[in-house]
């Protein structure tokens, strides 16, 4: 397709639109990496409620409501059915009919996932699909391998494409502090992530130990800035609704001014490969 370029930057300057106002665009293919045990799942079970019940996303980013396609493939139902119950009952327990905008799979997928998923897509159409987590959700069985990881990439697109909804995917993965090489924070896995993605961001713990009720600040902060997405550094304070069951978790927000100091010198030797 040819582009001209004299037309094309004199047209009025138009933000897209969004899923999470200033963090998340729709029709985006976006990563969020975490360290193990930051709360990834968590935090995407509370996005996936703001969005679908029209809340703003940590107290403070707006939202479009839309339909979620949520495939889980790493908790298992006592955990899943507990970190739903918080996050409902840290929304302020909106109506249960309200959920209905969100399909929910687990362990449902399997080997002919790119079938099942896209099935899903074009049937449900969803403007906003999050894959928890991209390992055992996409069947990937080498987790270093670039053409593995560039195929999987290549069937999410035509995911989008079917939902035909300005479809933006969230894909979950587990991240690790260093590269071999730069010692830069980056995902487990292929390479190829990287680059063929539109916004990758790591979710992170802040410093210190864990508070009363074992809650801690934890960072979402983007690694790959493009011309729409998070530009900032998100502090997230969670805390109980109560000390006792049943009890809800509720995730808020502040700005962050400077990179949270969550990585230490770098080790001498390469870290582990894979997950």
């Amino acid at each position: 397709m040819l582009i001209n370029l004299a037309q094309l930057i004199q047209q009025p300057i138009v933000d897209p639109k969004w899923v999470v106002e200033g963090i998340l665009p729709r029709g985006s293919l976006a990563i969020m990496a975490g360290e193990a045990g930051s709360g990834k799942s968590i935090l995407s079970y509370h996005l996936a409620l703001c969005v679908a019940c029209n809340l703003p996303f940590l107290g403070a980013y707006k939202v479009e409501q839309t339909r979620i396609l949520y495939i889980d493939e790493e908790n298992g139902t006592p955990d899943f059915t507990r970190y739903w119950q918080w996050v409902w009952r840290g929304l302020g327990q909106p109506s249960p009919e309200m959920m209905q905008s969100i399909m929910f799979c687990s362990f449902h997928l399997g080997l002919a996932w790119e079938a099942q998923l896209r099935n899903l897509a074009k049937t449900f159409r969803p403007g906003l699909i999050i894959i928890d987590t991209a390992t055992p959700a996409l069947n990937i069985i080498d987790e270093n391998d670039n053409a593995e990881a560039s195929k999987k990439i290549k069937a999410l697109r035509a995911t989008q494409a079917d939902a035909a909804n300005e479809t933006a995917i969230l894909i979950l993965k587990h991240a690790k502090t260093y590269d071999e090489i730069g010692h830069r924070r980056s995902v487990r896995g292929a390479k190829a992530w990287l680059g063929a993605v539109d916004i990758v961001m790591y979710h992170s713990f802040g410093v210190g130990r864990p508070k009363k009720q074992g809650l801690r600040p934890t960072f979402l902060e983007a690694d790959k800035p493009r011309a729409f997405g998070l530009d900032h550094i998100v502090k997230i304070l969670p805390h109980w609704t109560s000390s006792e069951e049943p009890r809800g978790l509720v995730l808020s927000s502040t700005r962050h001014s400077a990179s949270p100091p969550t990585h230490p010198t770098p080790p001498q030797t390469p870290p582990l490969r894979g997950e």
